[in-house]
């Protein structure tokens, strides 16, 4: 990675209440290689600019990082190239991550940077969601499960919902229009959710709103501030 591409990672992260040390941002170096190597032989990201990998794929994952409790245990579902959970894994290793992508394309990917960054605890699964399967294995294993991939709150909340713990919390990732679209959604009373925060950002160096939705089931009252 570039010198500056590597200030923009450093200074965006502590934007975000994010602090990298230099072995993290050469792991992160490493991913953006591998990433934009890939990309050149199969498609796993639109996004080819290097500064917008960096920002939109890197910053943005890291944004969910201060809201994380250290060593809890995190699904990522519709993970993609990695994101948000390689980043993630990457700026706090005492997580304990699953991995759930459709494509064994972008989990191939995915495997082999935990391999290449010797990454452990984390571990990727190629499923299609809802899978009975999946759901009755790593039922309640969750302390969050989270996914930037999701069209709509209510939607992921149905997939997500049997893998918390009672005390988890679920957080989609959205656009600026994620509070708007949650708080229309009459399925989150259903399941016995209720949206208990919402954090609204801009992303560092361009202007691009954020929203992260925090849902918790209605008995629980607990997320890290």
């Amino acid at each position: 990675m570039r010198q500056d591409l590597n200030e923009v990672l450093w200074e965006g992260a502590r934007e975000l209440r994010v602090e990298l040390s230099e072995e993290k941002v050469k792991a992160l170096e490493f991913f953006l290689e591998e990433l934009m190597r890939w990309n050149r032989k199969m498609n796993l990201t639109s996004i080819r600019r290097p500064f917008e990998i960096v920002v939109k794929h890197f910053l943005d994952s890291l944004a969910v990082s201060p809201y994380l409790s250290q060593g809890c245990s995190l699904l990522d579902i519709g993970s993609g190239a990695g994101f948000p959970c390689i980043v993630l894994k990457i700026s706090d290793p005492s997580l304990k991550v699953i991995s759930i992508d459709s494509s064994q394309k972008k989990l191939s990917f995915q495997k082999h940077l935990i391999r290449q960054l010797r990454l452990e605890g984390i571990d990727a699964v190629h499923a299609h969601l809802p899978d009975p399967g999946i759901a009755d294995k790593l039922s309640k294993s969750f302390d969050y499960a989270l996914s930037r991939a999701f069209g709509s709150p209510d939607a992921l909340l149905r997939i997500a919902r049997p893998f918390i713990k009672d005390t988890g919390i679920i957080i989609a990732m959205k656009g600026k229009i994620g509070a708007r679209e949650a708080l229309k959604d009459n399925e989150i009373a259903r399941l016995n959710m209720r949206l208990q925060r919402v954090i609204s950002f801009t992303l560092p160096f361009i202007d691009a709103r954020r929203t992260l939705l925090f849902f918790a089931p209605k008995e629980s009252c607990s997320t890290k501030p």
